[in-house]
């Protein structure tokens, strides 16, 4: 019985992600989900109170996730700058393989759901502070020119947010490849915040 739970709760999380990344928050409501999934709604009811729980679970199981993959990544990375590196590059991985999640976690837009959790909020900042933890060393160790590391770090989280959105919403001129545009705009986001005289 509680394997049979889980199944559907996943199915569901699933259905309600693909809807949500194919056509939208509007688009989104219990009774579609529902239909989609070959339940009543009520079911969907015994473990969602409303469609903002179904929305924080989305997003925080898809934060989880990211997380998660970018802690894999890091495993055995020593430096401060291969650190950061390897962040940037995580970052962008995660969302190329995981095009659905990663666009659950932006495009829901704050006022269409109720406040977000303060507990989830703090859960979800978690990539955002570990960027912040390695541009803090790379500037205590001479490495980074950077005044303030939490506005450094929200710099770096929207420019790699533009290069995602590029490629994911194919909006990259046909004339440029991929791969080159995506290596050459993440070495300009960390040449941008290095000393000049640091090599990379």
């Amino acid at each position: 019985m509680a394997e049979n739970d889980t199944s559907l709760r996943d199915q569901i999380l699933e259905t309600s992600r693909k809807l949500l990344y194919n056509q939208g928050h509007q688009s989104l409501s219990m009774r579609k989900i529902a239909g989609m999934v070959g339940v009543t709604a009520t079911s969907i009811y015994l473990y969602f109170e409303n469609k903002d729980h179904l929305l924080h679970t989305l997003i925080e199981e898809s934060v989880e996730d990211l997380s998660r993959s970018m802690d894999e990544k890091l495993k055995g990375v020593t430096g401060t700058l291969e650190r950061f590196k390897a962040i940037i590059n995580s970052y962008i991985s995660f969302a190329r393989e995981n095009p659905e999640k990663y666009e659950v976690i932006y495009m829901v837009r704050s006022d269409a759901m109720a406040r977000y959790p303060k507990e989830k909020f703090r859960k979800a900042r978690r990539c955002y502070e570990h960027l912040v933890r390695t541009i803090e060393e790379g500037a205590e160790e001479g490495l980074m020119d950077v005044d303030d590391p939490v506005l450094a770090a929200y710099s770096i989280w929207a420019q790699l947010h533009g290069i995602v959105s590029v490629v994911l919403n194919q909006r990259l001129d046909s004339r440029i490849d991929k791969q080159k545009f995506i290596q050459e705009s993440t070495d300009h986001v960390v040449q941008g915040f290095l000393f000049r005289t640091t090599v990379s």
